[in-house]
């Protein structure tokens, strides 16, 4: 890049700060100056994830060694500058599959906060600044969907694009909330497994993606930002599980907000180490280096009012530096609760609890979710042979949720405020703004179909209506927009005892199976988004489906 597009890179307050902290910064003004490539990362709980993978590798993606599989999927980098991709039909692929749920769109750098967590089936997880989802969707995948994601945003806008991105994967695990969260509610015993506090911060690591910075970035922008970094930060170590894991991240490279920070933390809160953060066996090859244990700053915010113990144990934190592997600039940071308590500093224990005066919920809203009455259950297990018991409605929806959801943050009881606890039963005192995901649709109160996003959930439970399809009427369909009842149910047989309605066509090639919901009127009709469509007709077009 023409030195002259970044007028201001070498004359600016952060290259100078940056000078002050590190040696040899010149590589960095270098590499900082340059557009990041476009990067992503895929869904390993779509079982079309190698035929994912197979198609990255046709458009010239490559695999980044230090993203590998495992922990919350694997990160591609493509042969394109971020959102610069000339090629139309590349374009179009690639937003098809982000649309789908099978990659998502994201920095590397901002990959490796959940790789480094340790998250395990059946966990119970806070992403406590979650907007706008690329993390909180990564956890659900780390867990394998099969555990609870708890998505905090306090920013109404921004909760929203958490519920847009729960529904894009298609997980059932994820919880969203809305709350400051210095100030969030507490939850059931024991506290949370694993928390991530992805804090707000200056950037100053996102010049290659965010050019602005150069001109605007100052000292004082992380000095401003410190206080809410401490607060959510030590909110985050009052719910922590003992024994559970917590990860502090930030995309500055300032130690005023890094360093400082986790000093501060130490320091104030006695059940919490440094623990090490495992990141060369997590993401091998990635270069890093230690943390700083000595800095200058401001109000108080310098690294001598902290023990020299805190301080040599900074060490343990994690730096990752733009030029050095070629990405953005990153900070991370692990602790570890060693407390002896039976359950996390802001809890107190299922014997204490015994005794405290139960506290009513309010009574239900009707923009809230709540567990789907029986008849309504009793009506998809009769239309549809499908048998869940832990279903949440609300309006046209029904909600498929993790059994976590159901048996611990909704049925379990939890402490509120004044020493009073809540009965199980209701999402008081949290927000919730969704829960799950919406899986089946109704229509005037009637039962309709399953949904497009929540057909990989419930194809598989369903024992009526579902249809083998041969490749010829699939192909038709494609092209063609639909079948005529009288033809289709000459390739299906079993459509001739079918009602009319929503019903799911199975289409299984090279032991991988396709489900597509569908719709049998006038015509046999796919009820697919265009990005399945369009995926579908490039399997066709590239012989995947032969």
């Amino acid at each position: 890049m023409d030195d002259d597009e970044w007028p201001n890179a070498s004359n600016s307050a952060l290259w100078e700060a940056v000078q002050m902290w590190r040696d040899n910064a010149t590589p960095w003004l270098q590499v900082s100056q340059a557009r990041l490539s476009e990067t992503l990362r895929i869904n390993p709980l779509r079982e079309d994830c190698e035929n994912t993978r197979n198609l990255l590798l046709s458009l010239g993606g490559r695999p980044i060694p230090w993203l590998p599989q495992g922990g919350g999927g694997d990160g591609w980098e493509m042969p394109w500058l971020k959102g610069k991709c000339q090629d139309r039909k590349s374009q179009l692929l690639i937003r098809s599959l982000h649309d789908s749920g099978r990659i998502t769109r994201q920095e590397a750098v901002s990959m490796i906060p959940v790789k480094i967590l340790d998250c395990h089936t059946g966990h119970h997880v806070l992403d406590m600044c979650a907007s706008p989802g690329s993390k909180a969707t990564q956890l659900c995948e780390a867990i394998s969907d099969d555990g609870v994601v708890v998505a905090n945003e306090s920013n109404p806008g921004r909760a929203n694009l958490l519920v847009s991105n729960s529904k894009r994967i298609g997980v059932t695990s994820m919880i969203v909330v809305r709350h400051d969260g210095r100030h969030l509610p507490r939850c059931p015993n024991p506290g949370f497994d694993r928390i991530l506090v992805d804090a707000p911060c200056s950037g100053s690591g996102t010049t290659r993606k965010n050019p602005e910075l150069w001109s605007k970035w100052s000292k004082r922008s992380g000095i401003g930002l410190q206080p809410l970094q401490i607060a959510l930060l030590g909110k985050g170590a009052m719910l922590l599980a003992p024994g559970g894991r917590m990860v502090y991240s930030t995309c500055s490279l300032d130690p005023i907000e890094n360093e400082a920070v986790v000093a501060e933390i130490l320091q104030t809160h006695e059940h919490l180490i440094l623990d090490e953060t495992r990141i060369s066996d997590c993401c091998p090859g990635l270069v890093t280096r230690d943390g700083m244990s000595e800095w200058s700053g401001q109000e108080g915010s310098d690294s001598s009012k902290f023990s020299n113990q805190i301080l040599d144990s900074l060490s343990k934190c994690k730096r990752i530096w733009n030029d050095e592997n070629n990405s953005g600039g990153f900070f991370v940071a692990a602790f570890k609760h060693i407390g002896n308590n039976e359950v996390a500093e802001a809890l107190i224990s299922d014997s204490e609890m015994v005794d405290k005066k139960i506290h009513q919920h309010p009574e239900f809203t009707r923009n809230e979710q709540k567990p789907a009455s029986n008849e309504l259950l009793e009506t998809i297990s009769k239309e549809w042979g499908f048998a869940d018991e832990k279903m949440m409605a609300r309006g046209s929806k029904i909600y498929s949720i993790s059994n976590d959801i159901y048996d611990w943050f909704w049925i379990r009881e939890r402490m509120l405020r004044r020493g009073r606890k809540l009965a199980g039963g209701h999402w008081h005192p949290f927000q919730v703004i969704q829960a799950g995901l919406p899986t089946w649709e109704l229509r005037k109160g009637v039962l309709q179909r399953p949904t497009s996003k929540g057909i990989h959930i419930t194809a598989r439970k369903c024992m009526k209506h579902v249809h083998e399809i041969p490749k010829e009427l699939l192909v038709t369909i494609i092209t063609k927009g639909g079948q005529d009842i009288e033809d289709a149910i000459e390739d299906i047989p079993t459509l001739e005892s079918e009602r009319l309605g929503g019903i799911i066509l199975r289409f299984t090639e090279n032991q991988l199976t396709w489900w597509l919901p569908a719709w049998l009127g006038g015509k046999l009709t796919l009820m697919i988004p265009d990005s399945e469509r369009i995926l579908l007709s490039n399997a066709l077009e590239l012989g995947v489906i032969t």
